[in-house]
């Protein structure tokens, strides 16, 4: 990279993290619900503003639902994306200030019986969520309020800054981080499965540099990883799907677990892999369809391509 582009990236990357601190100081100030409110605010004028971003979500829904929504449908649905990322931002943002009390206010739950039974049992668990409502608030409530021993396998961020910020959030509040493509991360998060733990991730973006298969997302193939379907294969651990899904109000969210969930058997490894990966992926478009504004459209679940198949040789 010219040391010039190099130069203006490390300057972005600073502005991002300092203004991130920044908004971070000011919500700590504000009430409570004022701090998550001023979120929403940002989330609207960001749609306003980003014209790239907000193109791009309005395309992404469009290839989703097609006809089943009209255009001003989509538009309201987007314009309720951004809103919603910025509440979990908000929240985020106001970690310090999530006490046992606010989260179990907070966040609607039954006692999930059968997580808490297969956390207690040994034998591993492993919980595939969603870049749905506030997946990082998902991690606190399950460590704090539930008591599981969990850890996350997370992508590394491209601002150094700004993942250190995220990963001090999420072992403040008790995870284990374990970074993907560290080979010290991936010994560290079989181990603790292994060992009884509960492990915690999300396969529901398109990641470059990660195998995955196609399978279909809105009825059109979406690359799809398959180390998620792999873990659970070879470690024999009970696997649940969970998210949280924001309330009407704003403010308050709803436990969703399903689970514990079959895993295929047979003697075909390929198949029983792209077998759970369609469960997945299938429970992942049930809860989107039914909330379609709490999912990350931003991203493009359908970058890459199938490869088309040349003609047969004769």
């Amino acid at each position: 990279m010219p040391k010039k582009n190099l130069t203006l990236q490390r300057l972005r990357r600073w502005i991002v993290y300092w203004g991130a601190r920044g908004i971070q100081a000011i919500s700590l100030i504000l009430p409570f619900d004022l701090a998550v409110a001023l979120g929403a605010w940002l989330g609207r004028l960001a749609f306003a503003l980003h014209r790239r971003a907000r193109r791009e979500t309005i395309e992404h829904l469009t290839l989703a639902f097609g006809p089943e929504k009209t255009p001003e449908e989509i538009r309201d649905i987007a314009r309720r994306v951004f809103i919603n990322t910025g509440c979990a931002l908000a929240e985020i943002m106001l970690s310090p200030r999530w006490s046992d009390e606010r989260l179990r206010q907070r966040i609607q739950a039954d006692e999930p019986a059968a997580l808490l039974e297969a956390s207690r049992s040994g034998r591993g668990v492993v919980i595939l969520g969603a870049h749905f409502d506030n997946w990082e608030l998902l991690g606190s409530y399950g460590v704090r309020i539930l008591g599981l021993n969990a850890g996350v396998i997370v992508r590394a961020l491209s601002n150094p800054r700004m993942d250190q910020m995220v990963n001090e959030y999420r072992r403040s509040v008790g995870l284990k981080v374990f970074v993907r493509g560290d080979p010290k991360g991936a010994r560290g998060f079989y181990r603790h499965l292994i060992r009884g733990g509960t492990l915690a991730l999300l396969g529901d973006h398109d990641m470059s540099g990660v195998e995955g298969i196609f399978v279909d997302f809105f009825g059109r193939p979406s690359n799809t990883a398959t180390g998620p379907a792999e873990l659970i294969l070879r470690s024999k651990a009970d696997w649940f799907f969970a998210v949280l899904v924001r309330q009407p109000d704003g403010l308050s969210h709803r436990l969703h677990v399903e689970g514990p969930l079959p895993i295929p058997d047979g003697d075909d490894y390929a198949a029983r892999v792209r077998l759970l990966t369609e469960d997945y992926t299938h429970r992942v478009e049930a809860i989107v369809r039914q909330f379609p504004d709490q999912w990350m459209w931003m991203h493009n679940r359908w970058r890459k391509k199938p490869k088309k198949r040349g003609k047969a040789v004769k």
